[in-house]
């Protein structure tokens, strides 16, 4: 499932990503860990601009209101979406 954060102005379009897809294991580590899913997107799209690269599954790491996300950006040709792979909380 996409799902659909904000429209794009002309300038962020080459840049962060508008839209999130979820890998099934991410879905279930966030219900797991009791952390929203929007909450975990918010930081995606927040500090997408802070990312390190991950050298494992998932190309980007951004941290962020004491969670890491790594996820997927673009989302195989979309540039526009970016694909949570996994998350957890830090200490």
């Amino acid at each position: 499932m996409r799902r659909l954060l904000a429209s794009p102005s002309c300038s962020e379009m080459s840049t962060a990503p508008f839209a999130l897809r979820w890998t099934d294991y991410a879905s279930a580590k966030a219900l797991l860990l009791h952390i929203a899913r929007t909450d975990v997107e918010d930081i995606v799209v927040e500090h997408h601009a802070e990312r390190v690269r991950n050298h494992g599954a998932g190309g980007w790491k951004v941290v962020g209101h004491g969670l890491a996300v790594i996820y997927e950006h673009p989302d195989h040709d979309d540039a526009t979406t970016a694909r949570v792979i996994t998350l957890w909380r830090r200490r």
